[in-house]
């Protein structure tokens, strides 16, 4: 992975990440995720409580759906079902259409059904999504993290998540970011926000990973996967991929769907995210 010019030295000195997908995805991807990128990271935290030694979490963003099912759904839904993670987390955009997002809900709500882990599915809302998309999937096992900290407990161990702006990058509270303090000693911190490009201006809260998707890594990639548009302002290699950077390791999640009007990926197969916590 191409490594920023703005991390801070101590990432030099950090453990490396060990990043591996099960299987090369298609280099074409038309109206279907079929054959989406099963992306596994080994997360080394210094000093992370025993308990979560091993933790697994799954990363699904960007989905897009549509009043029509992907089969790719099936496929997605037959793995997590064979090895359930211990916690699902959703980094916003569920739905494809901005402004009525009523024809996609039977879509979310067919899939969402059908998936479940050990602490629970955790999201926040993407820009397509809109503030009616949380009430219509109020009954879906679901928690909102928008403007929101949460905490979970495995064994003696602590979770703390973190919910960013998710419907419009300009809602960023950072009065209320400040008021978040530092991490508890042993705890694993996790942000979820629907941006990448928000992460510089939030290094305040120290991170042990932050999880992001927006930009579909590009949606149309050079053969080498660099994002030929970033719809975002970070630097063009850090739009998609798994990179230290800005004090933490960034998850720029390439994303499960397709917008319009094209429904293509291109060198750039839709992608799944699978982190393994490791005590360092």
């Amino acid at each position: 992975m191409a490594k920023d010019q703005t991390n801070f030295s101590a990432e030099a000195q950090a453990s490396p990440l060990t990043i591996r997908r099960e299987a090369a995805g298609p280099y074409i991807q038309i109206r279907s995720s079929r054959g989406f990128e099963w992306t596994h990271l080994e997360l080394p935290v210094p000093g992370v409580a025993p308990a979560l030694d091993g933790l697994r979490i799954v990363h699904l963003t960007d989905l897009h759906c549509r009043k029509w099912w992907d089969p790719a759904y099936d496929d997605l839904i037959a793995k997590l079902k064979a090895n359930p993670p211990d916690m699902l987390l959703f980094t916003g955009d569920f739905v494809e259409c901005k402004y009525d997002s009523r024809p996609a809900i039977p879509t979310v709500k067919k899939l969402l059904s059908q998936l479940s882990s050990r602490l629970g599915i955790f999201a926040i809302l993407g820009n397509h999504d809109g503030d009616l998309v949380r009430p219509r999937l109020a009954d879906c096992g679901l928690t909102f993290l928008d403007h929101r900290r949460v905490y979970l407990h495995s064994g003696d161990a602590t979770v703390e998540l973190i919910g960013l702006v998710g419907v419009d990058r300009y809602d960023l509270d950072r009065p209320w970011i400040s008021t978040l303090g530092q991490k508890q000693p042993g705890s694993l911190r996790i942000v979820l926000c629907h941006y990448p490009d928000i992460l510089p201006k939030t290094t305040d809260l120290a991170p042990d990973l932050y999880l992001t998707g927006h930009t579909h890594g590009g949606q149309v990639a050079m053969p080498s996967r660099l994002p030929i548009m970033r719809h975002d302002t970070l630097p063009r290699h850090l739009c998609s991929g798994i990179h230290r950077a800005f004090g933490t390791v960034l998850v720029a999640n390439r994303g499960f769907g397709f917008t319009t009007p094209l429904m293509l990926r291109l060198f750039c197969p839709a992608e799944v995210v699978e982190i393994v916590v490791k005590r360092d």
